[in-house]
């Protein structure tokens, strides 16, 4: 709250008073008439003393300036509100300029900095401070060639339809984990269900369907996915939404290319698209492709490195895809190695190629900081979140080929257990296991059984081959392996069951 005393009768830089006098009714502009001037006496001119009259004194400059009191009324509202009212009441009633109506009382988050979790208010007048302030970015910092397209099409947002509806589903949902409040979840999933009841009536005209304004609320619906957590077995948010995203980017044309905004909401979908091909190893729509390769000649010169890593991350999910279907076929995972390889040298280039501004700085810990703040003691610095994301985009990459490579040469040495230990010939006959075999099997597989994405069954395979090479040559290191193996098993199947928890399971443990 921002508070401007006025200076009421101080003119001439502040040296004249109003001079009350039994002859003049109160009038500041006789004193001008007559010259008389204050003589900045405190507290009170003598010319008012003279005259027996009032005096407000000498208004200094500190007067006159602006100040931000929000934190001093909101404690003196806070203080009012514990006193007896009339009637009982309790609350004491609040008029914002906007005529909204809060209810104010002590904050139960004392952690809290936001003033509206100190004003309890509707939701409906909660949802829109909070949606704003956390998924509207300040226009003041953002790059011209970068609009926050998503900012230009919330605040169109002014009147009922699917994009106030989406809004008011996201700010409710994130205000319903936020405070523990299930009753406002309710009212998100109602607020949703009204806006896709809207979004399939506004998809029968063919402008609304082609519209900005539409596309964005595609992607609000997957955001509101991300924020209230619908858990259906890991699936992305994006899952049920790119067939319909991919839809209207056909309506739409290639003229959604050739303006900032249209360019601008397209790069988004795009990132959000990869990201979900990503999580779920799918190739890349063509349709979204094809427009990729569109957009290229239309690209300014800072929209062209976030265009040649979506270039290569095409190329990883693609590849992933194509792995994870021919991951039983002997004859091509070294195929797919190779390709991988080849993909992650790809994107170590596009980061050894980057223009200047695109660079970051790496900082150490200042010793103000706590070790909670920075990782290893190390934080960097970036020009724009924006490149920061971009980063992180590539990285991800970088992990999820390495993964794969990891997941592929694992089979590989599984695939090697039979021939080592039972010496299979041409005419596919075995021997008995040997122990100078057996011996150099151990840590390979021991390796391969110990990554983070080993398959369960993967891991069986080893435990059994390790049981059958204790008991064929007594190695007790074989045995300590399949312990091992077995209690990292029972470990991540824990972990697999505490992720996929329901609405329920959450209230229950905030």
């Amino acid at each position: 709250m921002v508070y401007c005393e006025p200076a009421r009768s101080v003119e001439s830089r502040g040296e004249r008073c109003v001079y009350h006098n039994r002859h003049i009714q109160r009038d500041p502009s006789v004193l001008t008439d007559l010259g008389a001037k204050c003589d900045l006496s405190r507290p009170a001119c003598r010319q008012c003393c003279r005259a027996g009259s009032k005096c407000d004194g000498y208004r200094g400059e500190e007067y006159v300036i602006f100040r931000d009191q929000t934190a001093e009324t909101l404690g003196k509202v806070s203080v009012f509100s514990t006193a007896k009212l009339p009637n009982g009441n309790q609350d004491v009633l609040v008029r914002p300029k906007l005529s909204q109506q809060a209810k104010v009382h002590h904050s139960q988050d004392t952690s809290s900095h936001y003033p509206w979790f100190r004003l309890e208010v509707t939701p409906e007048d909660q949802v829109l401070p909070f949606f704003f302030h956390h998924y509207v970015l300040p226009e003041s910092g953002r790059s011209p060639t970068h609009p926050d397209c998503h900012g230009i099409i919330y605040k169109r947002a002014t009147e009922p339809g699917y994009l106030a509806n989406l809004i008011n589903a996201v700010g409710l949902a994130g205000l319903a984990y936020l405070r523990n409040a299930p009753t406002l979840i309710n009212l998100a999933r109602q607020s949703f269900s009204h806006a896709l009841r809207d979004i399939c009536a506004a998809l029968m005209d063919p402008s609304e369907a082609s519209s900005d304004q539409m596309l964005v609320a595609v992607m609000l619906l997957a955001l509101y996915e991300t924020v209230a957590f619908n858990s259906d077995g890991g699936l992305s948010p994006w899952s049920r939404h790119v067939d319909g995203a991919m839809a209207l980017l056909q309506l739409r044309g290639a003229g959604q290319l050739r303006n900032r905004i249209g360019r601008s909401i397209f790069h988004s979908l795009r990132s959000e698209i990869l990201i979900n091909c990503l999580q779920r190893r799918l190739p890349v729509p063509k349709v979204l492709i094809d427009f990729m390769a569109e957009a290229r000649s239309n690209e300014t010169e800072q929209e062209a490195p976030a265009a040649r890593l979506a270039g290569i991350v095409v190329s990883v999910c693609n590849s992933s895809s194509a792995a994870e279907e021919d991951i039983t076929d002997e004859g091509t995972l070294s195929s797919h190695v190779s390709r991988l390889l080849s993909i992650d040298a790809d994107l170590k280039d596009w980061a050894q190629t980057l223009p200047i501004e695109y660079g970051y700085k790496t900082r150490t810990k200042p010793s103000d900081l706590d070790e909670v703040e920075v990782f290893i003691g190390r934080y960097d610095i970036y020009s724009s979140v924006e490149i920061a994301n971009m980063w992180n985009l590539q990285r991800c990459a970088r992990i999820i080929t390495s993964t794969i490579v990891i997941k592929e040469t694992s089979s590989d040495i599984c695939c090697s257990i039979s021939y080592i230990l039972h010496e299979f010939d041409e005419a596919g006959k075995s021997s008995d296991l040997r122990a100078a075999h057996a011996v150099h099997l151990l840590w390979p597989l021991h390796i391969a059984g110990t990554t983070h994405n080993a398959t369960e069954a993967l891991r069986d395979r080893i435990i059994s081959t390790m049981e059958d090479i204790k008991d064929a040559a007594g190695i007790q290191e074989a045995k300590r392996i399949a312990l091992d193996l077995q209690q990292r098993g029972s470990e991540l199947r824990c972990q697999h069951n505490t992720t996929n928890q329901t609405d329920h399971d959450i209230w229950n443990q905030s």
